[in-house]
């Protein structure tokens, strides 16, 4: 492995259902060799031990319950960027901070961002006025610049120091928002959750340190429905929180038990793709990706 290698990282809590979505990223990551290219680093709880142990190739470090995270749980996907815990990842130059309910397309092979790539979020309505004043007003408030960069998402693409500084940044804040805003008049009646703290945090970390021209927005966490190809700009779909198909809100209740997509028509849009690979069976992977690393697999992106 050269100092150059990238990694993508992830934090996978004790629960089978994270367990599951986690086989998704994994089988994207294992189909396309991306191993050769990307590590796949992966921060887990003791108590998910034996869960991580089954998936092959992968780089696990356990990581205890530290600081906030067992009153706000969302908080270990963050805090392995924190000095302390990041170490390990000093060894590469880029870093894909990711969670694990999402899938890879081919499309990131020989990926290097020149800018950081930026997620997007469904964390609330852009036209929702009292959610977006609300943001704009803490942002003062806590005397950070906005740059009108809304529904900044989970995922962040770049190099190492900018993402861990920018996740420290973001642990940081959501514990102040925990701890000082969360329950107060204003953050109530704006209808925010407090479930989604973290994100909030992040929107207005990435809108404080960043400049436009710096980051490249909405390019990852790609919507995972029927309507959306994957185009050549498609490198990461994640699972959305939706009932809109593919849904894994729906996957999870049984409704696509009897949903079968077939290899060629596994990369006709987003949603097929996502429920060819979860239904993926190992052999079926290990078949696929050794077509794949010969040129043979039948890929149709039906544009």
């Amino acid at each position: 492995m050269g100092e150059y290698k990238k990694a993508i990282v992830v934090y996978l809590d004790d629960n089978p259902k994270i367990d599951v979505e986690f086989s998704w990223l994994w089988k994207t990551w294992k189909l396309y060799s991306l191993e050769d290219e990307f590590d796949l680093v992966v921060y887990h709880p003791k108590e998910a031990k034996k869960r991580v142990s089954k998936y092959y190739g992968i780089h696990t470090i356990e990581m205890p319950n530290i600081r906030m995270s067992d009153e706000y749980p969302f908080l270990n996907s963050h805090y392995f960027c924190l000095p302390e815990w990041s170490k390990p990842l000093e060894k590469y130059k880029y870093l894909f901070k990711t969670d694990c309910d999402v899938f890879l397309t081919e499309n990131i092979k020989n990926y290097t961002p020149s800018k950081l790539l930026v997620g997007q979020g469904g964390y609330y309505h852009i036209d929702d006025e009292n959610k977006t004043k609300y943001i704009r007003n803490l942002s003062k408030e806590l005397g950070f610049k906005y740059r009108n960069l809304p529904l900044i998402g989970a995922s962040m693409f770049g190099g190492r120091v900018d993402i861990t500084t920018l996740v420290t940044e973001q642990a940081y804040l959501t514990e102040d928002i925990l701890e000082n805003y969360s329950k107060t008049k204003e953050f109530i009646d704006s209808g925010f959750d407090t479930g989604i703290s973290s994100m909030i945090a992040g929107q207005l970390v990435v809108n404080n340190y960043l400049h436009h021209q710096y980051i490249s927005l909405y390019c990852i966490d790609s919507k995972c429905w029927e309507e959306n190809k994957i185009g050549s700009d498609i490198i990461h779909i994640h699972a959305w929180h939706t009932d809109q198909r593919w849904s894994k809100h729906a996957f999870f209740r049984g409704e696509y038990n009897d949903w079968k997509v077939d290899i060629k028509d596994a990369f006709k849009n987003a949603a097929n793709y996502c429920q060819f690979i979860a239904k993926l069976s190992i052999d079926d992977l290990n078949k696929y990706k050794e077509m794949y690393a010969k040129g043979e697999l039948p890929i149709d992106y039906d544009y």
